[in-house]
């Protein structure tokens, strides 16, 4: 009898342990964060803004207008090998704002991208002028000014963006549309365009990421 049950119990044992080695690993997604440049099978490049939810599992990035257009297929890396989502809706001129909706591996926290790490965004703001707001750069980590205008049109390439704020924040080369701003750890808005330089001073334009919320019916990760 003692032979008997010790015997089930290592087949019990073996059974588990060729199932667990039967079963092949499933593979991590990329690691997808605000501020983070992704590209699009157009050809196209842009930054991530913020990554947001609809109340379920679902994960979306939110992107400029102009970033999205048609039904488009999006990659973490410019060789276009590792696929992150597709473009789920997109409203430009206007309004401006596109979305991608992830794809199940894809791993979006509520972080932007600053100095090559994660820093956490627990909610959105509206612009108000006079009040400080600040860019993850690529080479600097972050520059800060104060929004100067709110509600403004602003025509950037091929069309035009409504109910955009200004800020006396220069925009260092090599920083993408898209690129978020933020006042401490909520999120602001999205880069859209630029003028000036960081020599002699600039102004940045900005998507207010609320509107985006609303129209989408989201919230911020």
């Amino acid at each position: 009898m003692r032979l008997l049950r010790y015997g089930s119990a290592l087949l019990a044992l073996l059974t588990a342990m060729s199932l667990l080695i039967a079963t092949p690993a499933v593979a991590a997604g990329p690691t997808v964060r605000g501020g983070d440049r992704v590209y699009s099978s157009s050809g196209g490049s842009c930054a991530i803004g913020f990554n947001a939810h609809g109340g379920g599992t679902q994960r979306y990035g939110l992107l400029p207008g102009g970033c999205g257009g048609a039904v488009t297929t999006w990659y973490a890396d410019s060789a276009l090998t590792v696929p992150i989502g597709t473009t789920a809706a997109s409203s430009f001129p206007g309004g401006g704002w596109a979305l991608i909706q992830y794809n199940a591996t894809v791993n979006a926290p509520g972080e932007i991208s600053v100095g090559g790490a994660g820093y956490p965004i627990t909610g959105a703001a509206s612009p108000v002028v006079g009040g400080r707001v600040c860019l993850a750069t690529p080479a600097s980590g972050t520059r800060c000014g104060t929004v100067t205008a709110v509600n403004l049109t602003v025509n950037v390439g091929s069309g035009a963006y409504s109910g955009v704020f200004a800020a006396n924040l220069c925009v260092e080369s090599g920083t993408a549309p898209g690129t978020p701003s933020f006042s401490g750890s909520a999120g602001v808005g999205v880069l859209i365009g630029s003028s000036g330089n960081c020599v002699t001073g600039g102004t940045s334009y900005h998507l207010p990421v609320v509107r985006a919320l609303n129209s989408f019916g989201l919230s911020l990760v």
